[in-house]
């Protein structure tokens, strides 16, 4: 074999074994998501662990939105017609449903759940209803006879 082709021959062997390595891993059936560790010089981080039934979310200067698009992992659909953009500190556990429950606590919100994919809409932000002004009405006394 040529001198210089046998160098990297042996850095693509290498490679493909770890890439498919990866490839087994996400054809294991027991896993529904692989775990996410995202972590960036702001100090925004997000840890998401576990499955559907028993999941861990560890959250650190992270929005409501970004958290919920990283749970599209396991088949988690959101709308909403505010911004989510609050940003959360803290450590979630539970089921997904009451992963999203917390995460969504003070909101007005709808899940649904269909086969395997739960859907939230997300109407806004509780306690913040849009209430009429008051409607001013002219009252004219007519004279008594």
């Amino acid at each position: 074999m040529n001198q210089f082709l046998k160098p990297t021959v042996a850095c693509l062997a290498i490679l493909g074994m770890f890439g498919m390595q990866g490839l087994c891993a996400q054809d294991d059936p027991d896993r529904t998501a692989p775990p996410q560790l995202t972590t960036d010089r702001s100090g925004r981080s997000l840890h998401i662990d576990g499955d559907a039934a028993a999941l861990h979310v560890v959250v650190q200067q992270t929005t409501i939105a970004d958290v919920l698009s990283a749970l599209a992992g396991f088949n988690v659909r959101y709308r909403s017609s505010i911004g989510l953009d609050e940003m959360l500190d803290g450590s979630y556990a539970g089921s997904l449903e009451h992963v999203v429950a917390r995460l969504l606590n003070g909101y007005d919100y709808a899940t649904k759940r269909d086969a395997s994919r739960l859907e939230v809409t997300i109407f806004g932000k509780g306690g913040e209803a849009e209430i009429p002004g008051p409607i001013t009405v002219s009252v004219r006394r007519q004279p008594s006879d």
